[in-house]
């Protein structure tokens, strides 16, 4: 293995790769996608603005998708043909409080389609924060335990890690600057962490899965879907988005149109 941010990644469950969106374009990618997020609000949860497969509403980070260090890292870690099965945007404003330790799915146990801890050393589903605005400290950068996708669960009651609330010693913050992406095993035990400021950080969560891994559970398209896993649904890309993006991502979502297509 070749990819030193995909070495990180499987010894630590982590890396940052810098500038995948160049200084340039980063505040008209911002400014814009914050804008649709916003306008397209699918919560009720204070200080939080949150859009589910946000590439169906605004497609400005399609032409960074292809970026060749971050195609090298997916590639060497989940294997070739890996899909996005999961693009969020947040909207996270001052005033937005820590919240629980978890794992992403499919290897959150307090729900129903789940792969049962302890879950296997394997390398299959991952978590990309694109950072939009600087992650600091005081915004509220997302926190983390580097290792604990090694640990085969995540903290919670009645599971041998503690519960979902407890502070850790050894939690760290996924900081960096904006363009940059940061890479979690979705395994990596991760929580919301206060933003104390008085500006909105955004970001867009895309999870990554092996070609494998069946997504269906987090489609509500598909006969498969498991309502318990709405906040990490998915919904289906339009046939006209689909066409309209650039050829290099289009096996990266193909799978996302409608299942008529």
């Amino acid at each position: 293995m070749s990819s030193t941010a995909a070495e990180e990644l499987l010894e630590r469950g982590l890396t940052i790769i810098d500038n995948v969106i160049p200084s340039s374009d980063v505040a008209r990618v911002q400014q814009s996608v914050s804008a649709d997020i916003l306008a397209n609000n699918q919560t009720s949860i204070p200080h939080l603005g949150k859009t589910s497969n946000l590439l169906r509403i605004n497609q400005d980070l399609a032409p960074y998708m292809a970026e060749p260090r971050l195609m090298d890292t997916l590639d060497l870690v989940l294997g070739p043909g890996f899909r996005v099965s999961f693009f969020t945007g947040f909207v996270t404003g001052p005033g937005r409080e820590r919240d629980i330790w978890h794992a992403d799915w499919p290897y959150n146990q307090e729900h129903n389609t789940r792969i049962p801890a302890p879950y296997p050393d394997i390398a299959l589903h991952l978590t990309a924060f694109w950072m939009l605005t600087d992650f600091t400290v005081e915004n509220g950068a997302t926190i983390v335990v580097p290792g604990s996708h090694k640990k085969g669960d995540h903290p919670r009651t009645g599971g041998p890690f503690g519960e979902a609330m407890d502070a850790r010693e050894d939690e760290e913050r996924v900081v960096g600057k904006a363009g940059s992406v940061a890479i979690v095993d979705s395994r990596v035990w991760h929580a919301v962490s206060p933003n104390i400021t008085n500006a909105d950080r955004v970001a867009v969560v895309i999870r990554y899965a092996a070609w494998w891994l069946n997504l269906n559970p987090t489609r509500p398209s598909s006969q498969e879907w498991d309502p318990t896993y709405e906040q990490s649904r998915i919904d289906d890309l339009p046939i006209d988005i689909f066409n309209a993006l650039p050829e290099t991502i289009h096996p990266q979502v193909r799978h996302l149109l409608p299942p008529s297509m």
